[in-house]
């Protein structure tokens, strides 16, 4: 029978709980054999058995097999039996540990439930000892779309030509506008109250459609820039605008 146990918001490394799991095993005396597949969900498989003279041919072949599924935040970890050598992580190999001493253990005979319930005990120890220890990989996600100017930031030169990026960072999402030069304007999204797309009334390219945003400089003061995009282009950028805030 498959016993399972879920951990939300530790934050654990998985395969340092992985690797502490194996050395309790072998520590143990137990042969042990383990495979991971880490390409979507992290899946870690371990395996342990007691071999021995004692043991039956078919008692050899019986296993105590451990799952670990799931997010350092979020994870599922499974205690059952099976059969030794048989890999349920089909897409990634089963390697089996070297042993030490099993020889001197060949005539213990142990209670397999009194094992699985120091595992769990151990195992729950663990988890406990790695809180808080997986690393948060830092990441950017870009929306980039062509803009053919901005007008109305304080100090901007009016540089024709560029592009808007809407950047989703680990350490704060932000609209950046970029000129062909590479001159920079930076939004942080926090600092962005609304969106809309406005209507010029006169100058330039009059009734051409722009995309005004009205946010905070960093001085604290309101300001509303107007970007210019094609006319195809601009819901696209107005929606991801308004995505890029709704997640701050």
């Amino acid at each position: 029978m498959v016993k399972s146990q879920y951990f939300d918001d530790y934050n654990v490394d998985l395969a340092r709980l992985a690797s502490k799991i194996q050395a309790y095993l072998t520590e143990h005396h137990f042969e042990v054999a383990s495979s991971q597949d880490a390409k979507d969900i992290p899946r870690y498989f371990i395996q342990a058995r007691k071999r021995g003279i004692l043991r039956t041919s078919a008692g050899i072949r019986r296993s105590t097999n451990i799952n670990i599924d799931g997010i350092p935040d979020s994870f599922e970890i499974k205690i059952g039996t099976g059969e030794w050598g048989n890999n349920i992580l089909v897409s990634a190999p089963l390697f089996v540990i070297p042993v030490v001493g099993i020889a001197a253990t060949a005539a213990r005979v142990y209670s397999a439930k009194k094992f699985e319930s120091n595992l769990w005990k151990q195992i729950k120890a663990h988890v406990e000892s790695l809180k808080n220890t997986a690393k948060i990989k830092p990441y950017t996600k870009s929306d980039q779309y062509n803009c053919d100017y901005i007008e109305g930031y304080p100090g901007w030169r009016g540089t024709v030509g560029g592009k808007m990026i809407l950047e989703k960072k680990e350490n704060g999402d932000r609209l950046v506008f970029e000129a062909q030069d590479g001159e920079q304007i930076t939004i942080p999204a926090g600092k962005i109250e609304k969106a809309a797309i406005v209507l010029r009334k006169k100058g330039l390219k009059e009734n051409d459609l722009l995309l005004e945003i009205t946010c905070k400089n960093k001085d604290g003061d309101t300001i509303s820039p107007v970007l210019n995009f094609s006319d195809d282009t601009i819901a696209l950028a107005l929606s991801g605008i308004n995505h890029l805030v709704e997640k701050t």
